[in-house]
């Protein structure tokens, strides 16, 4: 084995359920209260049989699903939980790549012979060690090839370990593991459904349309014929479903973030200590060591309140800013029609997005008489020093030619 696919499914859900047993077969909705404008970020499987999406707003997700429980989206404590998650996989691999939160991709070539052991108990340890530091259950898919590990740990959850077929779904457990030995990654994909297939959902139902539901299916049909219909992603999905993937891991570098979070010396519900707080906190992000003489593209600026809710709110700045009070006039303007339901006990804000110091260009004069006045004079005073004209200005000369070159002509400016 070489490569593994480590994936915790519907992440988001899976940390709420894991914080919160009670809420275990319950429908839930995650995004933010049901009167915010927002759409939803992640939904149990209860609320999807209710027709709830990501992507619904939130309000519509309300009436399709009236007892489902919403949760606030907490980006920072999900990022918090997935950056765990690779860190416990970065100890036992040395080449990680977290594609998505609860969804990493990591090399195991010759890992298992260092510990001594074969390549099934070095996979069922690892996904015991997994499962024990982060409380989460989890798929692991391992195989010679990126495809059919990603494969085995995305679709074996959703049609069952013991029948991976479309057609005769079981219910499946809250983890587990699956092994592709070399040489069998086309027969063990052959039975899953297209939709495992890396392309344009769009393509996925274009595929079923034609009557290919299965992996298999799609490698059985003549490359030239897939080619015609879908271009470059039907060879991309010719090559996966025969088993032939050349892709390789690439570790992917983490983003900055600064987070500063404080606890409000009294429980306020008004905006301007709130405001307060926040200015102190983006000040002291600001004079962090790696954002230091740089600017950043968003805020997460959030609650922590009495009730023991979160209220969060991002701003993406259009342009790339290190000024905290611009930072926080754009804030505010996020926040004028904010109702708390209890007093804010604590503020936190987390900077991303950071990037070189950004600036526009100004111009070298200043608009005015006086200012051309000064700008022919040096022009003139440089074409005296050298002895000809040094400046010139483009000019048309014969705009209706059909040679570009006698369309228009460089003379010397001021003549």
């Amino acid at each position: 084995m070489d490569v593994a696919c480590l994936q915790v499914p519907n992440f988001l859900i899976a940390l709420a359920r894991r914080d919160h047993p009670e809420l275990t077969g319950r429908a839930i909705v995650a995004g933010g209260a049901p009167e915010e404008h927002a759409q939803v970020t992640a939904c149990s499987a209860e609320a999807a049989a209710a027709g709830v999406t990501i992507g619904t707003t939130l309000r519509r997700a309300l009436a399709l699903c009236p007892k489902a429980v919403f949760l606030p989206l907490q980006e920072s404590f999900v990022h918090t939980e997935a950056s765990r998650l690779a860190d416990v996989v970065l100890e036992r691999s040395p080449l990680v790549e977290a594609v998505a939160p609860g969804h990493i991709h990591f090399e195991i070539r010759g890992l298992a012979r260092l510990a001594g052991m074969d390549d099934e108990h070095y996979i069922a340890e690892l996904l015991e060690t997994v499962q024990a530091e982060t409380g989460l259950g989890a798929w692991l898919g391992a195989a010679s090839s990126i495809f059919p590990a990603h494969a085995a740990a995305t679709a074996l959850p959703l049609v069952g370990a013991g029948a991976p077929h479309p057609g005769r779904p079981a219910p499946a457990p809250r983890s587990g593991r699956v092994l592709v030995p070399p040489g069998q990654e086309r027969d063990f994909l052959a039975q899953l459904p297209v939709e495992v297939l890396p392309v344009d959902p769009v393509m996925h139902v274009r595929l079923r349309l034609f009557g290919l539901e299965r992996v298999g299916q799609v490698a059985a049909i003549p490359l030239s014929a897939l080619q015609a219909q879908f271009g470059p992603d039907g060879r991309r999905a010719w090559d996966l479903a025969n088993g032939r993937d050349r892709s390789s891991i690439v570790a992917r570098r983490e983003e900055a973030r600064i987070t500063e979070e404080m606890d409000l010396p009294a429980p306020a519900a008004s905006i301007e200590p709130l405001m307060v707080g926040s200015e102190a906190l983006l000040n002291r992000a600001l004079a962090h060591p790696d954002i230091r003489g740089q600017t950043v593209r968003r805020l997460d600026w959030w609650l922590g309140l009495e009730s023991g809710e979160q209220v969060s709110r991002r701003v993406v700045f259009r342009e790339p800013t290190s000024d905290a009070r611009h930072m926080l006039f754009v804030l505010r303007s996020k926040l004028d029609r904010l109702a708390l339901a209890a007093a804010a006990a604590s503020v936190g804000v987390t900077l991303s997005g950071i990037c070189s110091e950004y600036a526009h260009q100004a111009n070298l004069w200043q608009i005015g008489p006086r200012r051309q006045r000064e700008l022919e004079q040096a022009i003139a005073q440089l074409s005296a020093r050298v002895g000809g004209p040094q400046v010139y200005r483009i000019v048309e000369v014969q705009p209706w030619s059909r040679i570009p070159e006698r369309q228009l002509a460089l003379v010397a400016f001021g003549s």
